[in-house]
């Protein structure tokens, strides 16, 4: 059944106050990778949950996210000066330091102590992974502890923070186009006269879906040789994390009609020789190249060139001759088909299949959780336990009938580094680029 209106406003908005938005407001949610701001660098502003914000580097190196408006009359603090441990607003001088306290007020008496009482919103911020995290949830005196996923854990040589781009449209429809198995073959295929690789083979993969401590998991079945089924799985991970083998993707929502997606590769088995991938950069695996700074807006420097004023940069004969879809990139084909789905897709008007069973089951999980926060205070899953959040996704072959969560949960729990006979019976029927390492 579609989603009724009522459902889709409860998934879909993240704003203070809102069912999904005070879920949300449970977990850390990554915005910025470390490099991006030096001790006293100017401001950036940046939006989480629909809230704006500033953010900033103190002298000694400290992180910081406060409002964006001086708590004397307003004054915007993304103009404020960077200095001595403190941003200081243009207006009348008044200075916070990274909790949000106002340190000096230079337009007050020196005997004042006005001062003392005067504070602007602010929220933990924290280094995790080679990017900057942030709490934006009630208890700030006592926040839970950073989610373990996997590419925090380990060394930043086998790490690569492959790129960060703003999507204009709502978070759920990145997430579920990241979940969902059977477009692979259609809007990602570059050479529709070839069937060789497996997400090919077979249009319309059988979906088996199981509810786990850290979200959904699901297979993708296909047919490979007789006897055998080719399992591609998939993970979401709350509150907003996807995994499929490779990469993993996090859908961080800016506001209601706004995304903020980070793309991550690890490896636990060897150093990935080219770990970071700036999506500034021509001829990435993401969004291609962003835009020159876009001035007054969030996240300022990643909102990309492909975008719905260019048609994404469509090429009609390419898509004639090879290409499906004719747009440069994967990337760039899922965020042109999320972005034409609308801001916030009207889901009442969905016809779902069976290849939709794990987009129904996420939304479910997401929907249920949520409201169980609201209505009795039950924290939402990997909350109070993040080390659940330590999970992988994978492909293997296996023979017909095996329980593939079983055969996978060795790999799948990272209990283990080493390719199991099932991964390594993939790696010998898949392209090149295909095979994990």
């Amino acid at each position: 059944m579609p989603l009724t209106d009522q459902e889709t406003e409860d998934l879909c908005r993240v704003g203070p106050g809102t069912v999904m938005g005070d879920m949300m407001r449970q977990y850390w949610l990554p915005f910025m990778r470390d490099w991006e701001l030096k001790p006293d660098d100017p401001p950036l502003r940046v939006r989480l949950l629909g809230e704006d914000l500033i953010a900033f580097r103190s002298t000694s190196g400290q992180w910081a996210l406060i409002g964006d408006r001086c708590a004397h009359r307003g004054g915007g603090m993304f103009f404020g000066r960077n200095e001595q441990d403190g941003l200081r607003c243009v207006y009348h001088g008044w200075k916070y330091d990274a909790s949000g306290a106002c340190v000096d007020l230079p337009n007050e008496p020196a005997e004042s102590n006005f001062k003392s009482r005067v504070f602007i919103k602010s929220y933990k911020c924290a280094e995790h992974g080679g990017m900057i995290w942030a709490y934006i949830g009630p208890n700030q005196a006592n926040p839970p502890g950073l989610p373990q996923l996997e590419w925090t854990q380990v060394p930043e040589t086998h790490r690569a923070l492959r790129y960060t781009y703003v999507l204009k449209n709502n978070w759920l429809q990145g997430l579920e186009g990241d979940i969902d198995s059977s477009h692979l073959a259609f809007l990602h295929n570059r050479n529709w006269d070839d069937h060789s690789s497996w997400g090919r083979r077979d249009l319309a993969p059988i979906y088996e879906v199981v509810d786990t401590d850290w979200g959904t998991m699901s297979s993708a079945k296909r047919r490979a040789e007789p006897g055998m089924t080719y399992h591609r799985l998939y993970q979401m991970v709350f509150p907003f994390h996807s995994m499929f083998a490779g990469p993993g993707h996090i859908w961080v929502p800016i506001d209601d009609e706004h995304t903020l997606v980070h793309s991550v590769a690890w490896s636990v088995r060897a150093p990935i020789e080219i770990r970071e991938l700036s999506s500034r950069e021509v001829g990435n695996p993401g969004m291609g190249p962003m835009k020159p700074e876009q001035k007054g807006k969030f996240f300022a420097n990643w909102w990309p060139e492909a975008d719905w004023d260019n048609d994404f940069l469509i090429d009609r004969d390419l898509q004639r001759t090879s290409s499906f879809t004719g747009l440069p990139t994967v990337r760039i084909d899922d965020s042109a088909m999320t972005m034409s789905m609308g801001p916030i897709m009207d889901r009442s008007h969905e016809r779902l299949g069976s290849g939709d069973v794990m987009i129904i089951r996420t939304r479910a999980r997401l929907l249920k959780a949520a409201r169980a926060l609201r209505e009795s205070g039950t924290p939402p899953p990997a909350v109070e336990n993040p080390e659940v959040c330590r999970v992988r996704a994978t492909n293997v072959i296996l023979p017909d009938g095996v329980d593939w969560v079983k055969a996978t949960e060795d790999w799948v729990l990272a209990r283990t580094s080493e390719l199991s006979e099932a991964q390594l019976a993939f790696n010998a029927g898949a392209p090149a680029g295909f095979r994990q390492e």
